[in-house]
Formats: structure tokens, C-alpha cells, sequence
């Protein structure tokens, strides 16, 4: 015990109390797991519930996924939503709003609906601008709002005299239209499962979780980082740059359709969690949340 003390691997909390693992305990662990477990077929079942329900949007089932991640775990659990740089078009429409303002209504594949005012010099009636709209339909259509904008970007490079008015107009139109932004959202469940365990009972703890959850974006900015990776990310303890997430351990992976990764789901606990057994367990959500995606061409 005294040389795995020596070590850095077990730490006495307080003078009267046993020896508990450290970061770099868990640490060594993880990395020599050589597969994950296996997952029960009982919760194989009851993720695949997840998927079951025909209609239901792609936020819907992000939703109802994490909410049973929540509970399978006992833990919090994340997901991040598709962001709109990949959601794939199903329609847009421009309603004019005002001589110089007009409303864009996106529609995604996934169903989500996103609107934004752009303004314009010059007016336009109604009918040109359902035109304008028709056209965008038609050529875009299924396109991500990032394919979108580099085919627009190339026409714009183009020569612009060679393009009729309607194509001019759609072009500069949709230039504006296309630049969403939106980093997309965050999805949270499962937050009381950590104020009731054990390993967070003191209240500086309890509070530190709290503002990480409520602040939402640095735990989007480590959902993010895992998108640009494949496999399992594992973040223990002081391993997280968040000073509010070093008391947890974090447990992430992506889920993505056939053509982009969309987004990242995980599982925020504390840092004696089984890693082993948690580990499967987000790896078949995330495995089961893609075929869905995949299978009803969401985005």
C-alpha cells in the first residue's frame, strides 16, 4: 500500500480515513481495459426502445436517449444536437416582412425548424421572393447548410453575368439566408442523480456541478472536441480543463448519420464510477442513435 502511496496511486482524504485511488489510479485502470463489457440484453432492449417511436424528431430522440442513459447510469448524462453547419435541407421559404426585412424559414430533414430576419436593399414582392425560394428548393434540397454555402460562395466567384436575374437574386438572397451560426444545443439529464451520490456530498462539490451545467458551454466545448475523433473519450478528474469538472469523470462519444458526425453523447460521473461497464453502455447508445438517425435520414 505505502508504494503504490509512493506512486501517486492511492491518497489519504483525511487522517482517519482509508486510502482511495487518485486520478492517475483510475487512469492507469481505463487505459489498460482492453474491450469494454459487454451490455446486458435486457439494456440492449431498452435503448433500442429508444428508436421505436415512428415520427418522432431528431431532438425528441436525443432527448428520450439521454434521459435513459440518466437512468441506466444513475449519473448525469449530455448530448449535444446536430449542429446546423450539417442538418441537411428539406425546404426553405422567405416571407417579406417589410421593404427592407425578410423572414427565412428553415426546414431540416430532422424537422427543426430555423428562422432568422435578413435585411435587403432593395424590395421585393412576395411572389418574387416565392420564386427565389422554389428555385433554392429545388437546388438544394437534401444539401448540407454547409454544402449550401460553398456552392453559393461558388457562384458568387463566378462570372455573374453569365446567371439570369432570378439566379443573381437567388444567389445573393440565399448567401444571406445560409449563414447560420447556430453551435447547436445542449441536452442535460440525470443532474439529481449526482446530488444524491455519496461522492458529492460536500457542498462546495455539489455547487461546482451545478455551475458547470448551468454554464453549458465548456461541457459543449468537450462534446465538441470529441467529435473530431474517433472512439471513447475519457476525461478523469484534473484531466478536465473545466476547474468545475474535476472532481468528475466524463465519458464521451460521438453519434453520426452516413454522411457527417452530428453530435456527442455522455456521461458526466464521478471518478470511481465503472468505467468498464459505463463505457459499453454510451458506446451502444451512441451506436443505436446513428442507426436511427441513418435509417430515417434525419439531417
Amino acid at each position: 500500500m505505502s508504494d503504490l502511496a509512493e506512486l501517486g496511486f492511492l491518497i489519504q482524504t483525511h487522517t482517519s480515513a482509508g486510502r482511495v485511488p487518485t486520478d492517475k489510479a483510475y487512469r492507469f485502470y481505463v487505459n489498460s481495459l482492453s474491450t469494454p463489457s459487454s451490455v446486458p440484453e435486457q439494456i440492449k432492449q431498452k435503448i433500442t426502445l429508444v428508436s421505436t417511436e415512428q415520427g418522432m424528431q431528431v431532438e425528441g430522440i436525443l432527448a428520450e436517449a439521454v434521459h435513459l442513459l440518466a437512468d441506466l447510469t444513475k449519473f448525469a448524462c449530455v448530448v449535444s444536437t446536430p449542429k446546423a453547419s450539417v442538418s441537411r435541407l428539406q425546404r426553405i421559404e422567405l416571407i417579406k416582412i417589410s421593404e427592407d426585412r425578410i423572414l427565412v424559414i428553415l426546414v431540416t430533414k430532422a424537422g427543426v425548424v430555423r428562422d432568422k430576419i435578413i435585411f435587403v436593399t432593395d424590395s421585393h414582392s412576395q411572389d418574387f421572393l416565392n420564386s427565389v425560394a422554389s428555385f433554392l428548393n429545388e437546388k438544394f434540397k437534401n444539401h448540407s447548410m454547409q454544402e449550401i454555402r460553398e456552392k453559393i460562395h461558388q457562384y458568387l466567384v463566378d462570372d455573374r453575368n453569365r446567371y439570369h436575374d432570378l439566379l443573381a437574386q437567388a444567389v445573393r438572397l440565399g448567401k444571406k439566408a445560409f449563414e447560420l451560426n447556430n453551435p447547436g444545443e445542449m441536452l442535460i439529464d440525470g443532474q439529481m442523480n449526482l446530488l444524491l451520490d455519496s461522492h458529492f456530498h460536500k457542498q462546495s462539490s455539489v455547487r461546482s456541478l451545478m455551475d458547470a451545467f448551468n454554464q453549458k458551454s465548456e461541457i459543449m466545448k468537450i462534446l465538441d472536441d470529441s467529435m473530431s475523433q474517433k472512439g471513447v473519450h475519457i476525461f478523469i478528474g484534473i484531466e478536465n480543463d473545466f476547474e468545475q469538472l474535476q472532481g468528475c469523470s466524463l465519458i464521451t462519444t460521438s453519434y453520426r448519420n452516413n454522411q457527417n458526425v452530428l453530435g456527442s453523447i455522455g456521461v458526466v460521473g464521478p471518478t470511481s464510477m465503472d468505467y468498464k461497464r459505463i463505457i459499453s453502455i454510451v458506446e451502444y447508445t451512441a451506436k443505436i442513435l446513428s442507426e436511427t438517425i441513418t435509417e430515417r435520414s434525419y439531417d
